[in-house]
């Protein structure tokens, strides 16, 4: 498990199999209670699956849909393979849309005729599967609306839930009505908010909050209103390595983009006040 996935690193996801590991020895059933029998697979109904797959590693964790899910080894594999072959993931969610099972994909469709209706996925054309067995579908189903986004194998805003607890959103929306907040600081909020995915960095704030060139200015405002609006909350930040707070993230978490400045993703309890 050495790979980031979903804004988690391996450390981080390696954490929870940690936490799961303890509460085995523990016996701790009532938390382990999806584990405890087969389940058919969570994206293909294959029956009789033991193997687990997490989309959310946030504490406190949640060791169950909709964070964790059976699935079966073909599913699981796929899923993790669908960021170097995106199309290729789009005929297998067909494939099991229509009934097939993971395993019956490469076996009914072989290596020639899948790279055809890439070809044609990539030039515009939807090829259809053959229906395999009945399946009802609400479109709301998890695998069905999987980023193929590698940004979202690192970045923060891909993460189901913060990395742990935040102030609810009634507890931000109380807390901002008790700040004496600036015009400023009102810009800085609601650009922060309505940006794609809430993610901007200090100098996109500037820019566009601020008018101004300098992301040092947006950093000085932005810490200082987030440093007031902790104490509001009476919340502890996150912490450096020194233990020096971290302001910021009561309002946001930060991630670093390969090649690219360093992000700010609002915490979607506070973005939901400010829309």
């Amino acid at each position: 498990m050495g790979n980031w996935y979903n804004g988690y690193s391996w450390q981080q996801r390696e954490a929870l199999l940690k936490e799961k590991h303890r509460l085995e020895k523990r016996g701790d059933t009532e938390r382990l209670s999806y584990f405890a029998s087969e389940h058919p697979c969570e994206i293909c109904l294959e029956p009789g699956q033991k193997q687990f797959h997490s989309e959310d590693y946030s504490t406190p964790y949640l060791l169950r849909p909709p964070a964790t899910f059976a699935v079966c080894r073909a599913c699981h594999s796929r899923l993790h393979k669908r960021f170097d072959a995106p199309l290729d993931w789009q005929l297998y969610v067909q494939h099991v849309s229509n009934g097939g099972y993971g395993r019956e994909y490469t076996a009914l469709y072989n290596q020639a005729i899948r790279k055809h209706w890439t070809s044609q996925l990539a030039g515009g054309l939807a090829p259809t599967l053959r229906d395999i067995r009945p399946r009802t579908l609400n479109g709301k189903e998890w695998w069905q609306h999987l980023s193929l986004d590698r940004e979202s194998l690192h970045a923060s805003w891909a993460r189901p839930r913060p990395l742990r607890p935040r102030p609810s959103a009634e507890a931000y929306r109380a807390a901002l009505a008790e700040l004496s907040i600036s015009e400023q600081e009102h810009a800085l909020l609601h650009t922060h908010a309505l940006a794609p995915r809430h993610s901007l960095t200090m100098r996109q704030l500037a820019k566009q909050a601020l008018d101004s060139e300098s992301a040092r200015s947006a950093n000085l405002l932005y810490g200082r209103l987030a440093h007031r609006l902790a104490r509001q909350l009476d919340w502890q930040p996150d912490l450096r390595e020194d233990g020096s707070p971290i302001w910021m993230t009561v309002i946001a978490e930060g991630w670093q983009p390969e090649g690219k400045e360093f992000e700010w993703v609002m915490l979607p309890a506070l973005a939901e006040q400010l829309r």
